[in-house]
């Protein structure tokens, strides 16, 4: 075989080549490159030869080099490596440079022959998909959400540890579960809507959007709200869209629900207490109208009982954000401030005896709340709607616990229970057993009402 013509056969194929081609002898010593390596780096053929090519490779890349380059001359394996370059502009670019050994006719290795391929727009482009991701990444934590994604094709889900600890998912499972598994986790009332939900945006005629909220009963027994939003991947066949998969984010809505709950309640709470004002005001005229001498003396006694109304309003007003109100009072003055409007004009109509309980700010307003509603409903149905009749309010104190009765008399005879239970009775019970963490039981005797309520001392302090 000719060697010149072999080395002239390279030498069109090095040059001809998009790549930076070089060779190098068996000891590794570069002795050739072509033409696009010099206009590449503005080095010199002089400036390349033997080492000299290194001095082109950028200083914290040079040792990761050299180390792969003396395991390829130690062993004769093939080289592999990727580092920067500077160009002639004095930029630095990414190359993937590969080298095999030539072995002659008795198997000794006496050359090498490589090419250097520019990758730094792959590298930029991987670079720019890490940065993109730890934004992405970073977003998702900030704003508290996990991401999931349904396989269609093996009828899995796959969820991310965020997503796993917003459902308090056990160590134990795994991060790709069944969809079956992933929606028995769902509320059993909330798995058919979502099912549905799902399906329809797997339609291939919907644009594949999917929204949905549903309950979710955690491992520690707490009920919580989840928002999930999704897009499905359709891939078209033969004009048929085929499902790829479902992904989406999920957020916890357990705190937005809650408040909306809550203002509901306060809603129907203000309307109830507006009609139960107008009742109230009512009930007055009337009360003052059956005792009252003249015009005169009626106008006086209506204002005074108005005024009276006005100040048990102040003081249980609840506590603020800015910070008027709700401040720590008596059991007693609390009593009287409830009823007063009610008492005014007639010193036995109401009675209210018991030990000194002190009512913290948290507690005044549901606490007063609760008295509201039974002197509203005894004004407007009870012993309050006939001129003789009484309420007596006495409690005593027992084992960390307040004992308190309210009792009506002298009201209409009390032929059987009521049948039905209004929202201001509900709210009552709701105020007792849940905001102060006690008891509220109702009696029905002839005489009237009965209302036998415990409350936990050390709850009604905070």
């Amino acid at each position: 075989m000719d060697f010149n013509a072999t080395e002239n056969q390279f030498a069109v194929l090095a040059e001809s080549l998009p790549q930076l081609v070089w060779s190098a002898r068996a000891d590794g010593s570069h002795d050739y490159f072509n033409r696009r390596w010099h206009d590449f780096t503005g080095l010199t053929p002089e400036q390349s030869l033997g080492q000299g090519w290194q001095n082109a490779v950028h200083p914290k890349d040079l040792p990761h080099v050299h180390e792969q380059w003396r395991i390829a001359l130690a062993h004769g394996a093939p080289y592999e490596a990727e580092f920067r370059v500077r160009n002639a502009a004095g930029q630095y670019e990414w190359v993937l440079s590969r080298a095999m050994p030539i072995q002659d006719l008795s198997g000794e290795r006496v050359r090498w022959f490589g090419t250097s391929t520019n990758i730094d727009a792959q590298k930029r482009a991987e670079e720019e998909v890490r940065n993109l991701e730890t934004r992405y990444r970073l977003a998702l934590e900030a704003a508290s959400l996990g991401t999931w994604q349904v396989d269609f094709e093996r009828s899995e889900v796959v969820w991310d540890e965020e997503t796993r600890a917003l459902h308090q998912v056990s160590p134990e499972v795994p991060y790709r579960i069944s969809f079956e598994q992933a929606v028995s986790l769902i509320h059993p009332e909330d798995r058919e809507r979502v099912s549905k939900l799902i399906a329809a945006a797997c339609d291939p005629q919907s644009d594949g959007h999917y929204e949905s909220e549903y309950r979710v009963i955690t491992p520690d027994g707490a009920l919580r709200w989840f928002r999930s939003v999704g897009q499905v991947s359709f891939a078209s066949d033969n004009d048929a869209h085929q499902i790829l998969s479902l992904s989406g984010v999920v957020s916890d809505v357990t705190a937005q629900h809650t408040f909306e709950e809550s203002q509901n309640l306060l809603t129907r709470e203000l309307n109830h207490r507006v009609k139960n004002l107008f009742a109230i005001a009512n009930g007055m005229v009337s009360m003052t109208a059956r005792t009252a001498k003249d015009t005169k003396e009626m106008a006086s006694a209506l204002r005074g009982r108005l005024s009276a109304l006005s100040r048990a309003h102040e003081l249980v007003q609840p506590v603020n954000g800015l910070g008027h109100g709700g401040s720590e009072v008596e059991l007693a003055r609390l009593c009287e401030s409830v009823l007063e409007p009610y008492a005014q004009g007639s010193s036995n109509k109401v009675v209210i005896e018991g030990p000194s309980v002190r009512i913290g700010s948290n507690t005044t307003t549901s606490l007063a709340l609760v008295l509201h509603e039974l002197a509203t409903n005894a004004a407007k149905y009870g012993s309050l709607s006939q001129a003789e009749g009484e309420i007596s309010i006495r409690w005593n104190i027992h084992d960390g616990m307040v004992d308190l009765l309210w009792k009506e008399m002298g009201g209409p005879i009390v032929e059987s229970p009521p049948q039905f239970e209004g929202f201001g009775t509900q709210l009552s019970q709701r105020s007792v057993t849940g905001q102060l963490g006690g008891t509220l039981e109702r009696e029905w005797p002839r005489e009237g009402l009965q209302v036998h309520m415990t409350l936990p001392l050390d709850r009604l302090a905070t």
